[in-house]
């Protein structure tokens, strides 16, 4: 059987399984979860595998002093996302009613007192139930990547319509109503919510507009990062908002907002701008971060500082 059958087949059984396990009390949710946060910690014990140098890199780049320690609260802080996204995927998204904080919520509504802004997010545990719980008092659009297999792709669409905002499909729509549709939504006065930490190489220049990949510098190394959030809140005259969304022990959530940025027409120039705010966000929350572990992002935080 092939990897991608295998990966269907895999996938069915879980999205059995979470059903059953959606539906329990919270300690039991937690212990099932549990078993995933106990692979990761052989992931790291065992020699050779990535995830252990990989924060010890990240480690040191967030002035943390332990990885181990670092790792604790990313495994903590992954099975408490977890949970909180299987309780929304399975129509249980009103037991986070409440579970959101905004520290800078009066500076949010500034900005939305003058039109919509474009929320910039990495690739959080807690990101969905953040903007399950933004959806209740905001309007909102997300955009998201679903998968391009059929059955997965079903699944997908199925958690985000628990979300109660709007949702967009930016992988698998026509490029033209993607960027219709964001635009539209940031000239109504709504929050984007769009996830922009997925990397590639970088370009030779400073902006290939052809695949629109800026040139930036994120942990000291060049990476390629999209310049569509640029573009869009560019032409729509929109602050762009670098945020983190952090956890708590009594399983409340907070929305933290970084330094704003309207960009210009300049694109490399205003995403390095927000890229280096998003950097700034994830040291400071290195925990939280479900992508440190993303084989890119884990080469360039385990790459050798500049000299």
């Amino acid at each position: 059987m092939g990897f991608a059958a295998t990966k269907d087949r895999t996938f069915a059984v879980y999205d059995k399984v979470s059903g059953w396990i959606a539906r329990r009390p919270a300690p039991v949710r937690r212990a099932a979860y549990g078993i995933f946060g106990g692979i990761l910690w052989v992931a790291y014990a065992l020699p050779g595998n990535l995830v252990r140098p990989t924060m010890k890199a990240l480690a040191r780049h967030a002035g943390s002093p332990s990885s181990a320690n670092l790792f604790h609260g990313f495994v903590r802080r992954f099975i408490a996302g977890t949970d909180m996204t299987e309780q929304v995927r399975h129509g249980f998204g009103a037991t986070l009613d409440g579970a959101l904080t905004i520290p800078d919520k009066e500076r949010l509504d500034a900005y939305l007192a003058n039109g919509g802004l474009f929320l910039a997010l990495p690739h959080l545990h807690a990101s969905l139930a953040m903007t399950r719980c933004l959806a209740q008092s905001y309007d909102i659009l997300a955009v998201v990547s679903l998968t391009r297999n059929a059955s997965r792709a079903e699944a997908q669409k199925a958690l985000y319509a628990q979300v109660d905002g709007d949702f967009l499909d930016a992988r698998n729509e026509e490029p033209a109503k993607v960027a219709r549709s964001i635009l539209k939504a940031l000239k109504a006065g709504k929050i984007v919510v769009g996830t922009v930490d997925r990397i590639q190489k970088a370009p030779l220049t400073a902006y290939d507009k052809e695949n629109d990949v800026v040139r930036v510098e994120a942990f000291g190394q060049p990476v390629g990062y999209g310049g569509w959030p640029t573009r869009f809140a560019a032409k729509a005259g929109a602050p762009l908002v670098p945020a983190m969304v952090t956890q708590d022990a009594g399983g409340g959530i907070s929305l933290i907002l970084g330094d704003a940025t309207v960009p210009t027409g300049d694109v490399p120039q205003a995403t390095q701008v927000w890229v280096s705010e998003l950097e700034r966000l994830v040291k400071a929350h290195p925990e939280e971060w479900a992508f440190s572990l993303d084989k890119h992002w884990s080469r360039i935080v385990q790459a050798d500082p500049p000299q």
